[in-house]
């Protein structure tokens, strides 16, 4: 006798939630509210229980990503034909792509260097970080030199680099 897997009460909720948002019609698109950022952000973040998280909502909330998005959509439905499911394919599909993929470890790297608190003793794991992300060998020679100077900091890095461009 086969068994089968029981999903939790969350589980088929989250995914009967998900189906039933891929049915809708795109409705904001045709009474003039996708012109507000705000809107475009929340109509988006509808697909959470589709599966995305924070940085795709805001990602592809992002009024030029969504444009783009829209564009490919258009090419093969009418405005007035498009579903949440047109729009979360073409977000399936951008997922994929290694640009995407890139912008989102480099903003997600960003992110928690700019929430860490610098310090001179994790300064060596740190500065894999600011390397990696790019950083000049001018900014990254600033920040030790404020670390040193400062040994017991309690700002993050954010702060830091916020103070250094005060300065300069």
């Amino acid at each position: 006798m086969a068994t089968q897997a029981q999903n939790s009460p969350l589980e088929i909720s989250t995914e009967s939630s998900c189906e039933s948002q891929l049915l809708k019609k795109l409705d904001f698109m045709l009474d003039g509210s996708f012109a507000n950022e705000n809107v475009l952000f929340k109509e988006v973040a509808k697909l959470r229980p589709c599966g995305l998280d924070e940085f795709d909502v805001n990602f592809f909330g992002n009024m030029d990503v969504f444009n783009t998005m829209l564009a490919r959509i258009s090419k093969e439905k009418k405005v007035e034909q498009m579903t949440f499911n047109d729009l979360y394919n073409e977000i399936v599909k951008f997922k994929k792509a290694d640009v995407y993929k890139e912008i989102r470890e480099v903003t997600i790297a960003s992110e928690k260097l700019g929430e860490t608190v610098g310090n001179i003793e994790n300064w060596s794991q740190d500065l894999v970080i600011f390397e990696n992300l790019g950083a000049s060998k001018d900014v990254i020679i600033k920040v030790y030199d404020y670390l040193k100077s400062h040994p017991d900091n309690k700002k993050t890095y954010k702060e830091i680099l916020g103070l250094l461009k005060k300065q300069s």
